[in-house]
């Protein structure tokens, strides 16, 4: 599997965007306004927030508190907001537990680029996985001349104490100025939802929810359109090859060897089942034998029928080589049975590196455990891959694996649901196309700030290409 050119950093705002300090610094700055004879109110909070220290030390002064200078200003300001900070436990913002741990997992180095005081930002990270930050960037960087956001500055630093190019990096903002700083250091920025709004037109992209950053989205944002998908499933009949017509002629064969007749209506209602359903329905209607000896019966007749001349769909020979020319994997997951697929892998053999069919699993599509497995054998993060059905127990069996699900036309309709991708034709699905849907993403509504409950049970996903918008020039 090829490395993962992007992102080769994630650089995280704090306050608003790791955790909801916002209502902490609001309260000590009112604190400490009243004790000195001046005034604080939640408009002065909302149009200081993610903005530089001096700023709020003005607004204090135009409010009343004049008898103290810059430093004692601060001083006095860390001194209530750790006096707030110690009555409050903090807590990571609902997912970026799940966020952090995946990129500890993947080893990408990180940071802390933030207003805030560097000490409180080194207490959250002791949040997250052991040692992940590796640089911190508070607002005592500014005594050594780093200039504040919403300059790029902060940013800028980060990067180059990380080693990294800042175009290679993604930065996780909630406020403007935030968001500002990091694209003028040239950074994807990915906006949450925060205290003050951000113009739609400002980052990369707005996500409505922090539960919806994944690494996988983050990659999904890669400029150069080359780090998802990771790797490329598809089912066998139907959507990579036109063997339906050899099922159906198998099935009649056997049938009518076992006195059976075999209609349309029987092929449609076998479609995404497994061969041993079809099988099933003839001993239902009295066929002598086990389900296995017929299944066998009817796979050595597709084989023998397939094995001279594979009838790959069109459009498939043509998104084969577009994987191969970026050395993508591909595999084959099916209910078919075996036999029959291998027939097909054989022939693709510089794309197709894992084969899943009916004899690897338990329990079959509509069941997850074929994607997933398909997955796990090509060592790839199920979010990671997109998969091209034709069939809704297979859509259904990928979109559960949490990897969106390409539907081609089949023989019978697919109703849409949430995580599937219409196309109107096999020679639709280009690599570029794939490249456009993006991750399943919990489908959640437009926070107003940050998000404070569980992800709410039951939440359909759906691809970000879906669901965002992403600002590109």
């Amino acid at each position: 599997m090829p490395a993962r050119p992007f992102p080769q950093a994630v650089l995280f705002d704090h306050d608003g965007t790791l955790v909801d300090t916002e209502p902490v610094w609001g309260r000590a700055k009112a604190r400490f306004a009243t004790e000195l004879g001046g005034t604080w109110s939640e408009t002065d909070t909302m149009e200081t927030i993610g903005r530089p220290a001096q700023e709020t030390i003005d607004r204090l002064r135009a409010n009343g508190v004049k008898s103290l200078d810059d430093e004692a200003m601060i001083t006095g300001l860390l001194r209530f907001s750790e006096l707030e900070l110690r009555s409050h436990t903090l807590r990571l913002l609902p997912g970026m537990p799940e966020l952090l741990e995946e990129i500890a997992q993947a080893g990408l180095p990180t940071a802390i680029v933030t207003n805030a005081t560097e000490e409180i930002a080194r207490h959250t990270a002791t949040l997250g996985p052991e040692g992940l930050f590796d640089v911190i960037i508070g607002n005592e960087e500014a005594a050594k001349g780093v200039s504040p956001k919403p300059s790029p500055e902060g940013y800028l630093e980060a990067a180059r104490r990380l080693r990294v190019d800042p175009s290679e990096c993604v930065a996780i903002e909630d406020s403007p100025s935030g968001v500002a700083a990091a694209q003028a250091a040239g950074m994807v920025v990915v906006v949450v939802p925060g205290a003050v709004p951000v113009a739609e037109d400002q980052g990369t992209v707005h996500v409505n929810d922090h539960r919806q950053v994944t690494l996988s989205l983050l990659e999904w944002l890669d400029p150069r359109n080359a780090s998802w998908p990771k790797a490329v499933l598809l089912d066998h009949d139907g959507t990579t090859v036109n063997t339906e017509p050899e099922w159906a002629t198998a099935k009649r064969a056997v049938a009518a060897e076992l006195g059976l007749d075999w209609s349309t209506e029987d092929d449609h209602e076998g479609l995404g089942q497994t061969v041993q359903y079809s099988a099933q329905m003839m001993i239902d209607r009295g066929a002598e034998g086990e389900v296995q000896e017929i299944t066998d019966r009817i796979g050595a007749k597709v084989v023998e029928a397939i094995q001279e001349d594979i009838p790959l769909i069109d459009g498939i020979p043509e998104l084969m080589e577009q994987l191969r020319r970026e050395q993508l994997p591909a595999a084959l997951v099916t209910n078919a049975l075996a036999s029959v697929v291998t027939t097909t892998a054989t022939a693709l053999s510089e794309n197709i590196r894992a084969v899943v069919s009916r004899e690897d699993v338990t329990n079959p599509k509509p069941h997850p455990d074929p994607y997933l497995m398909a997955a796990e054998r090509l060592m790839t993060a199920p979010e990671d891959c997109v998969a091209l059905e034709d069939s809704q127990a297979g859509a259904q069996s990928a979109v559960a694996a949490g990897m969106p699900a390409v539907l081609v036309p089949g023989d019978k309709p697919v109703p849409w649901e949430p995580g599937f991708v219409p196309v109107d034709a096999h020679t639709k699905v280009t690599l570029e196309r794939l490249r456009q849907i993006g991750p399943l993403l919990p489908d959640l509504p437009r926070a107003d700030g940050p998000p404070s409950d569980e992800l709410p049970s039951g939440t359909s996903r759906r691809p970000a290409g879906e669901l965002l918008r992403v600002n590109r020039d």
